[in-house]
């Protein structure tokens, strides 16, 4: 499985409230890089799932990224992003953001949004396209 979830779908699954994934070979939710050619690759990508709360990832050893590198997954309820067993090759998280009243992401993370980790895979993270992410997020290890 290449693409959970397809960014043609994602309009159908406005109420999702949960995504569990595990052990499967490599998971990407939105836009496969296909998609992302198609639209040039200075195109920003929003993934809306308004009301997801939890995204929990086990044992997904070639997961590189859990969304497209031009995706921003706009999920304003989003609350526990759980990574564990096996997920070393995930090196960046996108950024999880609200809409402001003109429809545009706003930069900042969910004030209640908590990354549940390992230690060693939290310090290994990657911040070089957005730096100040890290400082917002509540870390609380495994």
């Amino acid at each position: 499985m290449k693409t959970l979830l397809p960014h043609w779908l994602l309009p159908n699954l406005q109420n999702l409230e949960e995504i569990w994934v595990q052990e499967c070979d490599e998971v990407v939710l939105g836009a496969a890089s296909s998609e992302v050619e198609e639209k040039g690759s200075d195109a920003l990508i929003k993934f809306h799932l308004p009301k997801l709360r939890v995204l929990e990832l086990f044992g997904l050893p070639n997961l590189k990224s859990i969304c497209s590198k031009s995706g921003v997954l706009v999920c304003d309820s989003l609350q526990l992003i759980q990574v564990v067993l096996d997920c070393d090759k995930l090196k960046r998280i996108p950024p999880f953001v609200p809409l402001v009243g003109n429809g545009q992401p706003f930069a900042y993370a969910l004030p209640s949004l908590t990354i549940r980790s390992d230690t060693e895979w939290w310090e290994s993270l990657e911040w070089d396209d957005h730096p100040n992410f890290k400082n917002v997020l509540h870390f609380k290890p495994r």
